[in-house]
């Protein structure tokens, strides 16, 4: 519906000549009627001016009247249009849109379709490989399981063991110590003293010499320590000896206690009873706790075998196996006797 401009009848319009003519009015029912009027009153006088301008007055009323009306339809019907064509073009927007979405679901489900596929594809064979891995999984946890109980078996068994060599260790070297019981060391005796009389009788007249004894111990046998003899005689070898009876060993170890000093060819030497390697190294350690013991007056100690160490001090009596803990107790006894 197009809506062109009609000028209102009546309305002047320029001629050729540039003199506003009346525009020819249509057959409509009020220029019927002011016709049939104007014939009517044709033998009449001719009205004035003022009277012209009412008749035109009334017809331009009647005119803008029926314009108005006619407007009024134009915009009903515009409106009913407009609406009409806005409502179709949404229709069609709509159902473009929905066209278009329906599509782009359809690609983006094919696509999944696609991509699922290619995924179970893919996956099977990583789902096998889970498979393996689970079923290893589940042996080694198996294989875990009795290695744990074996290793709880052997750690108990370990421990079994340990305790029993350290038994049979402890008998080992008690049977050691227990063979070299009537043993003793010498030294500090020059090298080569022994060569004219033999090692045996050499160490029996150096004891009984020494120590004054009686009469010579019987030895089972005698001999240097076996190790490389040193081109100087600075550190002469120790002489290993063996007494046969007993009681002659109790009597030479007395006889070394009460004696301050031993001297061979004016050279000082020493006598030690012959322990294994492993308890001389224990009795070794409680040698400074000696040391500091033997200036304390009206204390005695003594170490026993194989490296315990007994303190008698103001009628108590001590035992010490730890020579560290031996060490403190000299020391704090040494201090009270010093203040």
């Amino acid at each position: 519906m197009s809506l062109q401009h009609t000028p209102p009848r009546g309305a002047t319009k320029k001629s050729g000549k540039g003199r506003p003519q009346m525009e020819e009015e249509g057959p409509t029912e009020a220029s019927a009627s002011v016709t049939v009027m104007a014939q009517e009153e044709l033998p009449k006088k001719p009205k004035g001016r003022k009277s012209e301008m009412d008749d035109l007055r009334i017809f331009l009323a009647a005119e803008l009247k029926i314009f108005g009306e006619k407007l009024d339809t134009f915009k009903v019907d515009l409106k009913a249009e407009i609406h009409a064509t806005v409502e179709q073009m949404f229709e069609n927007w709509k159902r473009t849109r929905e066209e278009e979405v329906k599509n782009q679901m359809e690609a983006v489900e094919t696509r999944l379709v696609s991509l699922e596929t290619k995924v179970q594809t893919e996956m099977d064979p990583i789902r096998h490989e889970l498979n393996q891995h689970r079923i290893a999984i589940t042996e080694l946890e198996k294989c875990a399981a009795t290695s744990a109980e074996t290793v709880s078996q052997l750690l108990i068994e370990n421990q079994r063991l340990t305790s029993m060599v350290s038994k049979l260790n402890d008998k080992c070297i008690d049977l050691e110590g227990r063979q070299r019981r009537k043993n003793l060391r010498i030294v500090g005796v020059k090298e080569g003293s022994e060569r004219e009389m033999g090692t045996r009788d050499f160490v029996a007249d150096l004891l009984q010499k020494a120590l004054k004894l009686d009469h010579k111990p019987l030895l089972g046998r005698a001999h240097r320590a076996q190790r490389r003899r040193t081109q100087d005689d600075a550190h002469p070898r120790q002489i290993i000896v063996k007494v046969q009876q007993d009681h002659e060993f109790d009597d030479i170890m007395k006889k070394i206690v009460r004696s301050s000093q031993l001297l061979f060819e004016g050279v000082r030497f020493s006598i030690y009873r012959d322990y294994p390697a492993e308890v001389f190294k224990k009795r070794v350690l409680f040698t400074e706790t000696k040391r500091i013991l033997k200036n304390v007056p009206d204390l005695r100690y003594s170490l026993l075998y194989p490296a315990r160490l007994r303190v008698t001090y103001k009628s108590k009596e001590l035992f010490f196996t730890d020579h560290e803990k031996a060490l403190e107790y000299a020391k704090e006894v040494g201090n009270m006797t010093t203040d």
